[in-house]
């Protein structure tokens, strides 16, 4: 009788995921992920058929874990207070790797639509519940700008101040963008 697969799925696609945010899709084998998850290439294929299965879950995995709690933020603290709480969860320092859907949006054409669709769903919905807590700023008050122009402003400036942080660590200057952009909210 075989003995039974024992593995833990949530560290496997966390180890993937990691692998996938600090080499890349295009630059990670499966041996690699073989190794990296500790999964025997019989399994990893069973669960996931190939590498876009295991980078999709791992995208999915990454929106569970840190994407979705980011728009929770926002839902959670309506208006400019949310956009603060927001923007200040982005700090450079020696170790940032940017955001992981930041990072696969440029690298699309190396991804199945069913993957793509990942990050950009998720950016949708980022770039729609900003613009949610503008218009609550202005009904409060807190801002007075064009909404929409305001969200692709953000969201903008999120996208390049995640690859900016890959070779700036300046902790003080990313403070400083982050004190910019909300200067911008009134």
């Amino acid at each position: 009788m075989a003995r039974p697969v024992e593995y833990d799925l949530n560290s496997v696609l966390d180890n993937a995921m990691e692998l996938f945010w600090q080499k890349g899709y295009e630059n990670v084998s499966m041996a690699e992920l073989v190794e990296h998850t500790s999964l025997n290439r019989r399994t990893m294929y069973s669960l996931f058929k190939d590498k876009e299965g295991i980078f999709k879950d791992a995208l999915d995995n990454y929106y569970l874990k840190r994407s979705s709690k980011i728009i929770a933020l926002l839902k959670d603290n309506p208006g400019r207070k949310g956009i603060e709480l927001f923007l200040t969860n982005f700090s450079f320092h020696d170790k940032f790797k940017g955001c992981l859907f930041n990072n696969c949006m440029g690298k699309g054409e190396f991804m199945n639509d069913d993957a793509f669709e990942i990050p950009k769903s998720y950016f949708e919905s980022l770039r729609l519940q900003i613009e949610k807590n503008l218009d609550t700023a202005k009904e409060d008050g807190d801002f007075n700008g064009d909404v929409k122009t305001m969200a692709l402003t953000i969201m903008t400036i999120i996208h390049g101040f995640n690859i900016y942080g890959k070779y700036n660590h300046s902790k003080e200057e990313g403070e400083s963008i982050m004190k910019n952009i909300l200067s911008m909210i009134r």
